[in-house]
């Protein structure tokens, strides 16, 4: 066959036609392979824009909360800057001694039972307690108080803490070095507390309050003494039958208070002139065989010799193997164990 009849062969135009169309195909293969890339491609965008906004998020909201936890803890820290840790010398709250003076002080309900010989143990125990100042003398035995490295009871009269700003200087001292302070009425008037040798509840309970805000205003709010001394002792409301001692134990239920006597004395309030050496004799023999010692004492106007013979009153404690402690509030107790007490005073009066 000759190479025209070859060219004019009706195959070889099909095979040109074929290729053309099989072009067209590739064509439109790659078109939608282009497509389907960019398809593609506009996902894999979109997922890493989600990615990265998702990120985003995570890490504003852990920064808010980073933030909040910061600020919290700056709330807390704050929050602790504003309640410092108390002062040995502060007062505690609702009490009538110092953070320092309570670890050498006893509740007058222990104290109470301790004067009615009932307080359990053998050991040895005794209250200095000073009636009806401050004064000068204050100042005298709170000196050998410190010297000597113990501490006393102090039963202020409200007219004395009124008399001058000295006065109230000595209150403030007296509660600043360790010791306790204590309510013993405002004026010590016995004709208007008991008339008719009565005790006239109102009146009583009317000079307690008093004595007890004038207190407040020199110490500040944190004071509070229930511990009461009544003027004359409990004891002699007791021996004259007082028939009004039932409403009085009643008051000073309600309001927490406790009456402390005492078992001894250096004879400060007889009315005698003893000389040193007898006040001395005197504190012996009333304490004699006593290992729970309320000594009755006075830092008051004209009794300096008290303050004199305060130094060996201690040492022949110290001698006989005595403890020294104060007399606090009784609030940690319950109304029950404070009504209990002031019923069994009540019951000796009958």
């Amino acid at each position: 066959m000759s190479d025209k009849n070859k060219k004019d062969k009706p195959g070889k135009i099909y095979s040109d036609n074929n290729f053309k169309v099989s072009n067209k195909k590739i064509g439109r293969r790659r078109s939608r392979r282009r497509k389907e890339g960019i398809k593609i491609g506009i996902a894999v965008l979109g997922i890493i824009a989600l990615l990265v906004i998702g990120t985003k998020v995570i890490f504003n909201s852990r920064s808010v909360t980073d933030a909040s936890d910061e600020k919290e803890n700056v709330v807390k820290m704050e929050g602790k800057k504003e309640t410092p840790k108390p002062k040995p010398d502060d007062i505690i709250p609702n009490s009538n001694v110092t953070y320092e003076g309570d670890k050498y002080a006893v509740n007058a309900v222990d104290v109470k039972t301790m004067l009615e010989g009932k307080y359990p143990g053998e050991d040895k125990i005794v209250f200095l307690t000073f009636d009806d100042g401050p004064s000068p003398n204050t100042d005298k035995v709170l000196n050998t108080l410190s010297e000597k490295g113990v501490h006393g009871t102090f039963f202020m009269l409200g007219e004395r803490i009124a008399e001058s700003d000295e006065a109230k200087e000595r209150v403030k001292k007296v509660i600043k070095n360790g010791n306790a302070i204590a309510n013993h009425s405002y004026t010590h008037n016995m004709k208007k507390l008991y008339p008719h040798n009565k005790v006239d509840v109102q009146t009583f309970m009317n000079e307690y309050h008093q004595t007890n805000d004038l207190l407040k205003s020199v110490l500040g709010d944190e004071f509070n003494a229930t511990v009461v001394r009544m003027p004359g002792g409990y004891n002699s409301r007791q021996y004259y039958k007082d028939p009004n001692l039932p409403a009085l134990n009643e008051a000073f239920d309600k309001e927490g208070i406790v009456s402390i006597d005492w078992n001894a004395l250096d004879g400060d309030a007889e009315g005698k002139p003893y000389t040193n050496e007898q006040m001395m004799n005197y504190v012996k023999s009333s304490s004699k065989g006593l290992h729970k010692v309320i000594i009755l004492m006075h830092d008051t106007y004209g009794k300096e010799k008290t303050a004199e013979i305060l130094p060996q009153i201690i040492d022949y404690f110290k001698e006989q193997g005595y403890e020294f402690k104060t007399i606090k509030n009784a609030d940690n107790d319950t109304p029950a164990d404070v009504s209990a007490t002031n019923n069994k005073e009540q019951a000796n009066t009958k």
